[in-house]
């Protein structure tokens, strides 16, 4: 895997655990294993790089058809990413979603919802901070 690869899959995953604010770039580069100029480098900021982590959740839960997800286990961090940035850090959230969709953003946050809404209502993950 390379670097930039690396870099990409530990914000994911920090991210994904802590939010955008509870995020370093140290602890990015951490778990990368890499220094912090590096995240630099390839992403120039966090800002950045939390865009990309956003593209890609969405990316994952906007094109899995609702009822079709039979890997619970790899939805419930994403889910649980989506509502505290949705619901802690909105403001943050939609500005992403503005940058990412400028067209639609708004009908982006709606599916979203949609989104989240019918995973708790057909049991399709249990949320749990780990």
């Amino acid at each position: 895997m390379n670097t930039e690869n690396k870099i990409l899959q530990a914000a994911y995953n920090i991210f994904l655990k802590y939010g955008y604010h509870g995020t370093t770039l140290q602890q990015i580069a951490s778990k990368a294993v890499v220094n912090k100029a590096s995240i630099h480098y390839y992403f120039r900021s966090k800002d950045r790089l939390y865009l990309k982590v956003v593209k890609n959740v969405l990316d994952l839960i906007l094109n899995t058809e609702f009822g079709i997800i039979s890997d619970r286990k790899g939805f419930e961090k994403p889910a649980w990413f989506l509502i505290t940035e949705l619901y802690n850090n909105r403001n943050l959230f939609e500005n992403a979603l503005k940058e990412l969709y400028q067209d639609d953003w708004d009908k982006k946050i709606s599916e979203i919802e949609k989104w989240l809404e019918f995973s708790f209502n057909e049991g399709l993950y249990l949320l749990t901070a780990k």
